[in-house]
């Protein structure tokens, strides 16, 4: 599988605070954790070693920093 990990469709690099370098599954209308492109995407992530962490979105959509502040909450970082 040829992987570009600069043209990401379904996860979004953190690039700082307690989860940096990280990836984390953003949930696209339409986009679900299981879809066969999330999982590829998620496995080539894995495979490169990069940490994936999946969030639920909040009703149908979410925003990236609704993600991370419910993530901060449920892994007890506290938001500065």
């Amino acid at each position: 599988m040829n992987f570009d990990i600069n043209t990401l469709k379904h996860h979004q690099l953190v690039e700082d605070g307690q989860l940096e370098g990280c990836y984390i599954h953003q949930p696209a209308e339409g986009s679900q954790p299981d879809d066969k492109a999330v999982l590829a995407e998620r496995q080539a992530l894995e495979k490169m070693g990069y940490k994936v962490i999946q969030v639920q979105a909040k009703g149908r959509t979410t925003t990236f920093a609704e993600a991370m502040q419910k993530l901060a909450k449920k892994t007890g970082h506290q938001p500065k």
